[in-house]
């Protein structure tokens, strides 16, 4: 009678052990499929994370945009063709988005046309009919932008910056590239005469 008794209890606890075995193996092997969720959906998140900074430290290329410095001028012409062009600037908004910014005038109105400088579309085209500009730019004398950059370049000042936009304006007289950098939120501006290349100015907004 003892020893069926001592084989029933020994019997029973070998069960238990069992059904505890099995638990402990359902438990991890319900855990696993989680945690393997979840490293996949942090990797998921790291990479938009890795896209996100990377779109959002894009340089925009002012230096060889899609939209040239001529065909945007042509642009402005197929609207205004009897209007002079007093000033250009090639910069981005605060989406990224870059774009001409083309001034002119006529005998009797100035015009101030705004063109995508990916898509040539025309974003803005405002006309005022008071004019107080008589300054035009003379294409046929004047350096690419790109050489106004490569230029601009070569300054100390700027070293290792990437250019964020340029203008082009008359001056007093003398037609003007103004090559724009960006430096610690301080604004970097070099003059460059146009016409020859020569630096005029280094200007620093401290």
């Amino acid at each position: 009678m003892f020893k069926k008794w001592t084989l029933a209890v020994i019997t029973m606890f070998l069960i238990t052990a069992c059904g505890n075995n099995a638990t402990t193996e359902d438990d991890t092997a319900t855990d696993q499929p989680e945690s393997i969720a979840n490293t996949e959906n942090n990797i998921s998140e790291d990479e938009e994370a890795t896209v996100a900074n990377k779109v959002n430290n894009n340089t925009v290329d002012v230096t060889n945009p899609t939209v040239s410095m001529t065909e945007a001028v042509d642009i402005f012409k197929q609207s205004y063709p009897d209007a002079k062009i007093e000033s250009i600037e090639l910069d981005t908004d605060s989406s990224g988005r870059l774009h001409y910014d083309i001034d002119g005038f006529d005998g009797t109105k100035e015009y101030d046309v705004e063109i995508d400088a990916t898509t040539k579309e025309i974003i803005v085209n405002e006309v005022e009919r008071e004019r107080t500009s008589d300054e035009a730019i003379d294409f046929s004398a004047i350096i690419d932008p790109a050489e106004a950059i490569e230029i601009a370049s070569t300054k100390t000042e700027v070293e290792g910056l990437s250019e964020t936009g340029w203008t082009l304006e008359v001056e007093n007289g003398k037609q003007i590239y103004t090559v724009e950098y960006e430096r610690n939120n301080s604004d970097i501006d070099i003059k460059i005469d146009a016409t020859n290349g020569e630096i005029l100015e280094v200007d620093m907004d401290d």
